[in-house]
């Protein structure tokens, strides 16, 4: 059996992947019930190994145990609930479900874990008196029972929110992972075209509908909106499925990112995104380029809750490497992509000073009043600046 790596870091929600999968499935493969699964079928076919599979069950079963535990410490709110939890039900998909999503979606695990608890001391209490039961009683008896019944399906429906689906809907969310899996990366148009090709798609189902089911449940599926406004992409227990990185990253670039230069003649350009799906893609995007500098989980105002992430890059080395790798797919900053890369190989100081021009008047071409008191400023027409851009 391979070893398990468990790694123990600072940030408890390190113990897992981005994805919320447990221990066993990443580093065996399966979940743990599954192994149970394997193991005692392998055990009826050897007899002999059987105080060895026997062993071996039972650890699994305690390294799930730890596993539940340190799933549960994720979250503070679960602690004074943890027996509530367990008796809600800690499935694998369950506990998938709760790393995922049990911060963002604790209001509705809360409340299920209170009326859980508030009928078992109905129960409770119902039960010290069992002998001398009447009809209120019996009825108290059946309202708790109900009661529980129904914390048990708001538990389930919180986590699981893909059951809320009708069985077309869900069928789309598991076609589209497939899709991204194996494709990487795509616009929602792309993917219901590729659905549409296998005749999957609900005949009422339209391109937007799909979108607007992938931004509502794709998480569901591992599913999240890419780097590129309008695009979906996978997300597997590695990080991002991304099948061509320059492409996903010139999309994220022209949406959400900058290329500059500064006052001093330094050239710049990052990435820039808000909250817990903008720092994946900014930490993917780094491991795939193999070059930048992350500054994560900076707060921009004291009172936005959201924080804010960015991939820089500042040396000429970095700078080159993603510039010349992006700019055939850039569509929005592919001016300035190029000025900047002439900028850096340029010696004569005055082409440098219209390159440097460029690259400003461009990132402002959608601000007509900016852009004319940068002309005025620098006494040139825009025509000036055309012809130097087209110099390039």
């Amino acid at each position: 059996m391979k070893r398990m790596k468990i790694h123990h870091y600072g940030d408890k929600r390190s113990m897992f992947p981005q994805n919320g999968d447990g221990w066993f499935e990443t580093n065996i493969g399966c979940t743990a019930s599954d192994l149970v699964y394997r193991l005692r079928k392998a055990r009826r076919h050897n007899k002999e190994e059987k105080d060895f599979i026997d062993s071996a069950i039972q650890d699994i079963r305690m390294m799930k145990s730890m596993e539940m535990s340190a799933t549960l410490k994720m979250h503070p709110w679960s602690e004074k609930h943890s027996e509530t939890i367990r008796e809600l039900g800690m499935s694998d998909k369950t506990m998938k479900s709760l790393r995922r999503f049990g911060d963002s979606r604790k209001i509705g695990l809360t409340r299920a874990c209170m009326q859980w608890e508030q009928a078992d001391e109905a129960l409770k209490a119902l039960d010290e008196y069992e002998d001398v039961w009447g009809d209120e009683e019996r009825k108290a008896w059946v309202s708790a029972m109900d009661s529980k019944r129904d914390a048990r399906k708001i538990w389930k429906m919180t986590l699981n929110q893909i059951e809320k689906l009708t069985d077309k809907e869900q069928q789309a969310l598991i076609k589209s992972e497939e899709i991204l899996k194996s494709k990487g990366a795509m616009s929602g148009r792309t993917l219901f075209e590729n659905l549409k090709e296998r005749k999957v798609l609900h005949k009422s189902m339209t391109s937007n509908k799909l979108a607007k089911l992938l931004s509502m449940y794709g998480e569901e599926v591992d599913i999240i909106a890419g780097g590129k406004r309008g695009t979906f992409v996978k997300m597997d227990r590695t990080g991002l499925i991304i099948k061509d990185p320059w492409a996903y990253a010139a999309g994220f670039l022209d949406a959400d990112g900058y290329i500059t230069i500064t006052k001093r003649g330094e050239p710049r350009a990052g990435f820039i995104a808000t909250g817990t799906r903008g720092k994946i893609h900014c930490e993917q995007l780094q491991k795939t380029l193999d070059c930048g500098i992350l500054q994560l989980d900076q707060k921009v105002y004291n009172d936005n809750q959201r924080s804010q992430h960015r991939l820089q890059f500042y040396s000429k080395a970095d700078i080159g490497k993603l510039l010349k790798g992006i700019l055939p797919f850039l569509e929005m900053k592919k001016t300035q992509a190029k000025a900047v890369l002439a900028f850096i190989e340029e010696k004569d100081s005055m082409k440098k000073e219209e390159l440097k021009k460029v690259v400003r008047y461009y990132n402002w071409s959608d601000d007509t009043k900016k852009s004319t008191a940068l002309l005025s400023e620098w006494g040139v027409q825009a025509d000036d600046v055309t012809k130097w851009a087209e110099a390039i």
